[in-house]
């Protein structure tokens, strides 16, 4: 039986090629029920709409899929049918693609999932080497998860990656949030309490991207 730590979380960025977003759309669609024939599924697709923070150039849209099994997202790779609209429909209307499987993290925590009228964050965390830093931003994560939920934060993923395909450096961990509101968010970075912990997380922390945008 497959449980929820047996399962794949593919976090893929995406960034199309200019007038080709129609044709992109279509292999979206058709990909989506491909995915459903083999114990997959499109969790939630982001459209970023700002970086908040990091160098990383802003992607067309982030897809987060979910595989129940690693057999499951091998089936996909190998189906005919998901070959072909690579061939015919992905590839010519995307310029670059970074996909990143992850498992989930161990991280305690309620988990929420948010609708089309929330803002989305998502958080691509790498860990300055050592022992040290990892305790350093642990010290930080608990306090900021006691506080971030006061200003309409919600948490939907915390995700270890396993490995990338990509022109992207593989992230420690990724964090999925979705916010009530951007002025929930923008209170929430100015607070006193946030802003003493923050330094924990830039010592601890060597690359920090985080996206903000809304889902489709």
């Amino acid at each position: 039986m497959n449980t929820e730590k047996s399962k794949i979380y593919v976090t893929a960025l995406i960034y199309i090629k200019e007038g080709k977003q129609a044709l992109f759309e279509e292999y979206r669609s058709k990909a989506r029920s491909i995915l459903e024939r083999h114990n997959a599924r499109i969790e939630k697709i982001i459209k970023p709409t700002m970086l908040a923070k990091g160098n990383i150039k802003l992607p067309n849209e982030i897809h987060f899929a979910e595989f129940d099994s690693k057999a499951s997202m091998d089936a996909v790779n190998n189906d005919v049918d998901y070959k072909k609209i690579i061939d015919e429909l992905r590839n010519p209307s995307v310029e670059k693609l970074i996909v990143i499987p992850s498992k989930l993290s161990d991280f305690k925590f309620d988990r929420e999932i948010g609708d089309k009228s929330k803002t989305y964050g998502i958080a691509f965390l790498n860990y300055n080497s050592g022992k040290k830093y990892e305790k350093l931003f642990g010290d930080y994560h608990a306090q900021a998860c006691e506080i971030m939920p006061e200003f309409g934060t919600h948490f939907e993923r915390f995700l270890l990656p396993t490995g990338i395909k990509g022109d992207f450096k593989q992230p420690d961990e990724i964090h999925r949030f979705y916010f009530d509101s951007m002025e929930g968010l923008q209170q929430m970075g100015s607070d006193r309490r946030m802003q003493k912990i923050i330094p924990l997380r830039d010592e601890s922390l060597s690359d920090l991207n985080f996206i903000i945008g809304e889902a489709i």
